[in-house]
């Protein structure tokens, strides 16, 4: 296997992109760039230099038809990986995958992973008022973070956190898939299509995924490398939420990317 470099897996991920905002267009499926991928959009109108992955988010009620379409349109070598088909993936969202590929994940207790991949998340109503989204949106974070200590390896943690880890595992008597079910329930116990605000629950930036509809607003198309793709209708309020002055380049020792090591399956 050779290994893949920086600019190789973001010319993957533009494969990837292309293809998912194809599939919405042509089904009629909005979504939106989040996170980094958004801020990449509006500061470097591409990727963030060091950066090694996309997220998109979906309302909700558009995932089963999303799903359908990208299970029967994608091409041949690439794999729409949900909960349901593949043990890498431990919330209940979604990822494209590059089956070409293969990514090494050392934090694991398996360290093989799927290939290189974009995530899709899903956007849920808020509850009626923000103090209400708030309270519910921390009682969601606090059940997704026992699955992280549950999921991660216990080896990759330090002190305090590597014990509770420890601890959560030998004592553990309900299955991770189990748990993401009762937090799917509660979800959709709450949703308020009233209310102000959509909410990324999956999402690794946790209350600060908690946006006013309006900042999403209608999908606007942004340049993106060398295709576009569609984003939130007010980047500024969106970004500045996020991460305070988002126009500011963060200094060396922050510029982190997130995959471990990327392979090619076979020779070119």
């Amino acid at each position: 296997m050779r290994k893949i470099n920086i600019n190789e897996c973001q010319h993957i991920l533009i494969t990837l992109a292309s293809a998912f905002d194809g599939i919405c267009k042509r089904h009629h499926i909005p979504y939106y760039m989040l996170n980094g991928t958004m801020l990449g959009a509006i500061r470097h109108q591409g990727f963030i230099p060091w950066d090694d992955d996309m997220d998109f988010g979906v309302e909700r009620r558009y995932f089963p038809r999303l799903i359908k379409a990208l299970s029967e349109e994608l091409p041949d070598h690439l794999k729409v990986t949900t909960l349901e088909n593949c043990n890498h993936v431990f919330y209940n969202f979604l990822k494209i995958e590059d089956t070409r590929t293969e990514v090494i994940e050392h934090w694991r207790d398996d360290e093989r992973g799927i290939g290189i991949w974009i995530d899709i998340f899903p956007l849920d109503h808020g509850c009626v008022g923000y103090w209400l989204t708030r309270l519910f949106a921390a009682c969601i974070f606090f059940r997704l973070i026992l699955i992280d200590y549950l999921y991660f390896d216990p080896k990759y943690r330090r002190g305090f956190k590597k014990w509770i880890a420890i601890l959560l595992r030998k004592t553990n008597l309900i299955s991770i898939p189990k748990r993401l079910a009762s937090i799917e329930k509660l979800i959709s116990r709450r949703t308020k299509e009233k209310s102000c605000y959509l909410v990324s629950y999956y999402g690794r930036l946790r209350k600060k995924g908690i946006i006013r509809k309006e900042v999403f607003g209608a999908s606007q198309v942004y340049p993106f490398e060398n295709i576009t793709l569609t984003g939130v209708e007010d980047p500024h309020a969106y970004l500045s939420a996020l991460y305070g002055n988002y126009l500011q380049i963060p200094p060396d020792e922050k510029r982190r990317n997130h995959i471990s090591d990327m392979y090619y399956k076979y020779k070119d």
